[in-house]
């Protein structure tokens, strides 16, 4: 995988994220620097002097399930989604070591009910299961490719395992998406509701290019009718206008100079219009977006 791909996913999960900013726990800053034997640690001292916690509960599991202590995930993440009515726990790419248990089916029946309950049943609820675990799937392992490249370096054996190990996952649940596009068009919100249809955006987002083409106009179509996100596709339209050698409309493609590690947006059509076009799909200001990449955004904005 060449490092402006690796660039590219990065950024497409950092414009997808929460504007604000966290602050970290000690147990969280253990876990980002790689040490996940002393953040459980931290994890289970906070649990013990703060039960309720949930947040901790929740990212103590995380830290279990990717060190593969299966049973100890399961018993604090049922702690954590106990009165949970949120797909949060079910699309997690932390918990990619729990779904094939059938202790998964069982926490994903008893959210799914808590769900529902709340915000109304699915149309397909059978799809949408798959499409969160497709979700899941896709998430799973660029954390752990960041930290590897950061810490070991993009040339290191490890991070080329991990890299090896999610293009075949990716080579499955694409080839998994298209049986279901074939079969029941592209995955509308009606039917999954937003988050399992935001697993074919995610899918298709990571494909190469000519999976992304093929797409690109089912998906512009589900759009136009409300039936899948225009921000989301505003990304895939950047990121295929890219690869074709086309500028891009919406500026969500951030680049890096080799030199000096800088970020840049890149090749960006009538930069002066950009906030524009990126509110007519329900984008922020593009001097809010890039300010994660430390860039400074001077182009003053302007209206046709």
């Amino acid at each position: 995988m060449k490092k402006s791909f690796i660039l590219a996913i990065l950024c497409l999960f950092s414009s997808m994220a929460l504007a604000q900013q966290f602050v970290l726990s000690p147990a969280d800053s253990l876990r980002e620097a790689g040490d996940f034997e002393g953040a459980i640690v931290e994890y289970a001292r906070i649990f013990e002097a703060e039960p309720d916690n949930r947040t901790n509960t929740y990212n103590y599991a995380c830290a279990l399930a990717l060190t593969r202590q299966v049973d100890t995930a399961f018993h604090y993440l049922n702690i954590a989604v106990e009165n949970d009515s949120s797909v949060q726990a079910l699309t997690d790419p932390d918990f990619y070591f729990l779904i094939e248990d059938e202790r998964w089916a069982t926490l994903e029946d008893q959210l799914i009910e808590r769900i529902e309950a709340k915000h109304g049943q699915y149309k397909n609820l059978a799809l949408s299961k798959e499409l969160w675990r497709m979700k899941l799937k896709d998430q799973a392992f660029y954390d752990q490719m960041k930290l590897a490249s950061k810490t070991l370096g993009y040339e290191s054996p490890i991070f080329h395992v991990l890299t090896e190990a999610k293009r075949k996952v990716n080579e499955e649940i694409l080839t998994r998406l298209e049986e279901i596009i074939a079969e029941h068009g592209w995955p509308k919100k009606s039917e999954v509701k937003g988050s399992a249809a935001q697993a074919a955006f995610l899918i298709v987002q990571h494909a190469d290019l000519e999976v992304q083409k093929k797409y690109l106009p089912m998906m512009r179509e589900a759009a136009d009718n409300e039936e899948a996100s225009w921000r989301s596709l505003a990304l895939l339209i950047d990121r295929v206008n890219l690869r074709e050698g086309k500028q891009q409309i919406y500026g969500s493609q951030i680049g890096r100079n080799a030199e000096d590690g800088t970020f840049y947006v890149d090749n960006l059509e009538d930069p002066e219009y950009v906030n524009q076009r990126r509110a007519s799909v329900g984008l922020g200001p593009i001097q809010d977006y890039v300010k994660r990449w430390d860039i400074e955004w001077t182009i003053e904005q302007k209206e046709k």
